[in-house]
């Protein structure tokens, strides 16, 4: 009886494991003529409530780490224009699904859409959120203080002169932070190097975080399997 105990705790193991791999997606955003890579560009890819980002290097090259295994659709911004990856990129777990090489899109070839009745619908207050990821928090010279580091990534967030955070003109403190999907009244201090990522919602807040007129900081603790899969890719 012990023996298939073990077993189904194994086997067990061995689903969990399955169902918590990432993978990466990488690839190469050009000028329109591809003849150089466009720097600066942000890269952007989604997977219902969770938004991942990157930025492009000096080459164009990119990297989206610890994005679950499935399919993504891939896009970039840069200075104001949006381009989209032809193909749905797969990644697989424990490894990568590749864009490719991805020109710029050129102004000229963007798609024209007529109005034929009726203004067009606004949608009012929606602020996407904003996500930093592990990398991202580790080169930031405010990494040890979690309220500087919401400030530098989100525009819509100020700091009083009392170290309360403000939200787009809501009250004074008026936010609600998640660690690891418990809830908070302030925005707790969490060592840097424990962080897998933090994100900002200054607007347009899913319902499953509660009510409030501010903001929600959003973080999540690295994981055991994030810290294998770095462990697994080390130099």
């Amino acid at each position: 009886m012990k023996t298939i105990t073990c077993i189904a705790a194994l086997f067990l193991t061995g689903m969990t494991f399955a169902q918590n791999t990432f993978g990466d997606i990488i690839g190469t955003f050009v000028t329109p003529d591809k003849k150089e890579g466009v720097f600066g560009a942000f890269v952007i890819t989604s997977r219902g409530d969770q938004v991942f980002k990157a930025v492009t290097d000096e080459d164009g090259r990119f990297r989206i780490s610890a994005v679950p295994a499935g399919s993504y659709k891939v896009y970039f911004i840069f200075e104001g224009d949006t381009t989209y990856a032809p193909e749905m990129v797969e990644v697989a777990p424990d490894g990568y699904g590749n864009t490719g090489i991805v020109a710029q899109a050129n102004v000229n070839e963007l798609d024209v859409f007529e109005v034929i009745a009726g203004p067009p619908s606004l949608r009012l207050g929606v602020t996407p959120e904003v996500k930093l990821t592990a990398k991202d928090i580790k080169h930031m010279s405010v990494k040890f203080d979690a309220k500087q580091m919401v400030t530098a990534i989100s525009s819509d967030v100020k700091l009083s002169n009392d170290g309360e955070l403000i939200f787009r003109g809501a009250r004074k403190g008026d936010v609600i932070n998640y660690i690891d999907g418990v809830k908070m009244t302030d925005v707790q201090n969490v060592p840097s190097a424990a962080l897998g990522y933090i994100m900002v919602y200054s607007g347009a807040i899913p319902a499953k975080y509660g009510d409030t007129t501010g903001g929600v900081v959003v973080m999540e603790t690295l994981s055991y399997f994030d810290l294998l899969r770095e462990y697994n890719n080390r130099p």
